[in-house]
């Protein structure tokens, strides 16, 4: 184990400039961590990797390091947002101009079926929808009609900047609708829709853009750095073997936390029916559905078998059943992660990775522990592990969780593999 790293705290804090606060992704992490990470463990990388993509901080900060990068997401949202954050600063005198040409050309485009009538009246959806649909026809396709967006993968960061002000301006009005879990969203009530009027739709889309242009990166990215993203899965990643040069990324956290719901509202800008929704929230590795994907215990290391036993022989309701079947397929789906993490890596490659561990009830769930024993079966070996004191979270906002354990605190974990 080495001891010489001293990696900063990955967590983007309430205080955070620009840059890390510019889209807020609740497993993200902070630009500082990344460029860290890459100095010190992969300085002559020639690509590196980010297969939890998220927000796009990974692939941002290795196209300012002229390493050429590859981000990939199961939610096309997020390749959207990480897209975006490769908008160079220099177009910032342009961003107002161009929000009040796509508000101008934003003419109301009514859908009996509109994904965004979840929370708002018809008149609002229209106008929100119109927004969506001058942004494609300005940035994208000017012949576009008001068929759903087939391709992410293909949108110029210019058209994705466009799109993550109108995610961000729907995500804020929508917000007197979410809970106390921010990562759930509410349907009104039978005739309590929400009615904003299209002044106020218009004033918060432009000043979106404009906030959002103030977070861009100042890095004058070299157009000769290969950056690709694109929806992609983990545990099949469109890469060729030892292709990698080094990984700095997040999994998604063993909470139960439901990503997909979490952006509905920008799922809804991109025109995301619920069927859509339910197949995205499947697919998600860590989605608190049960989708079948499964391993025999044995198979997942002796930690995890460990872990997987005392939740099985927990008295509480629901521990034989769907709780060990949550935790086995999430581990089942990080097992096949790090597999095709395996394959795609060059051989010395470090794979750097932030964790979060979590409790069952009163069951410690050591998930950085476990994710590193699993790994060892594909090859890697523990580098370094460091421990960071979180003193809240998403978990332990859930009241019923304070009979087993008042301290709703938890440990986030810079895990380095190779």
């Amino acid at each position: 184990m080495r001891t010489d790293l001293t990696f900063p705290n990955p967590k983007v804090t309430s205080g955070a400039g620009n840059q890390d606060s510019w889209y807020r992704y609740y497993a993200g992490y902070s630009s500082a961590f990344v460029k860290y990470s890459l100095e010190t463990l992969a300085p002559s990388a020639r690509t590196v990797l980010d297969p939890w993509n998220g927000s796009g901080t990974t692939t941002v900060v290795a196209a300012g390091r002229r390493q050429a990068a590859f981000g990939f997401d199961v939610n096309p949202v997020t390749v959207v947002i990480a897209r975006a954050r490769l908008l160079g600063a220099g177009v910032q005198g342009s961003i107002n101009a161009l929000a009040a040409d796509v508000a101008g050309h934003a003419h109301p485009v009514r859908m009996t079926d509109d994904p965004l009538r979840f929370w708002f009246s018809p008149d609002s959806a229209a106008q929100l929808r119109a927004l969506e649909l001058s942004i494609r026809r300005l940035l994208i396709d000017s012949a576009a009609t008001d068929e759903v967006l087939q391709d992410v993968n293909s949108l110029s960061s210019l058209a994705s900047f466009f799109y993550t002000a109108l995610f961000r301006t729907v995500r804020a009005l929508a917000s007197p609708t979410s809970g106390t879990n921010p990562t759930w969203w509410k349907r009104p009530a039978a005739g309590a829709a929400l009615r904003i009027p299209k002044k106020v739709i218009i004033e918060r889309f432009r000043a979106a853009a404009a906030e959002l242009a103030q977070g861009l990166h100042r890095e004058a990215f070299d157009t000769r750095t290969s950056v690709k993203l694109a929806v992609g899965d983990s545990r099949h990643l469109p890469l060729s073997d030892d292709e990698v040069g080094a990984v700095v990324t997040s999994p998604p956290y063993c909470t139960r936390m439901d990503y997909g719901i979490a952006t509905r509202p920008e799922l809804a800008v991109l025109r995301f029916e619920e069927a859509d929704l339910s197949y995205l929230r499947g697919a998600m590795v860590g989605t608190p559905t049960i989708t079948g994907e499964d391993q025999d215990d044995d198979s997942l290391g002796a930690e995890a078998s460990a872990f997987l036993r005392k939740v099985r022989e927990h008295p509480s309701a629901a521990s034989q059943g769907y709780y060990t079947k949550y935790f086995r397929q999430y581990y089942a789906a990080m097992d096949a992660s790090l597999k095709e993490l395996r394959r795609v890596m060059a051989p010395d490659a470090p794979l750097v990775m932030v964790v979060q561990d979590g409790y069952y009830k009163n069951v410690h769930n050591d998930v950085p522990g476990i994710i590193a024993d699993i790994a060892r079966a594909h090859d890697f070996s523990l580098e370094a592990r460091q421990d960071f004191h979180i003193s809240r979270t998403i978990g332990g906002m859930n009241p019923s969780s304070r009979q087993y354990r008042k301290d709703s605190s938890a440990i986030e974990s810079v895990v380095v593999l190779r």
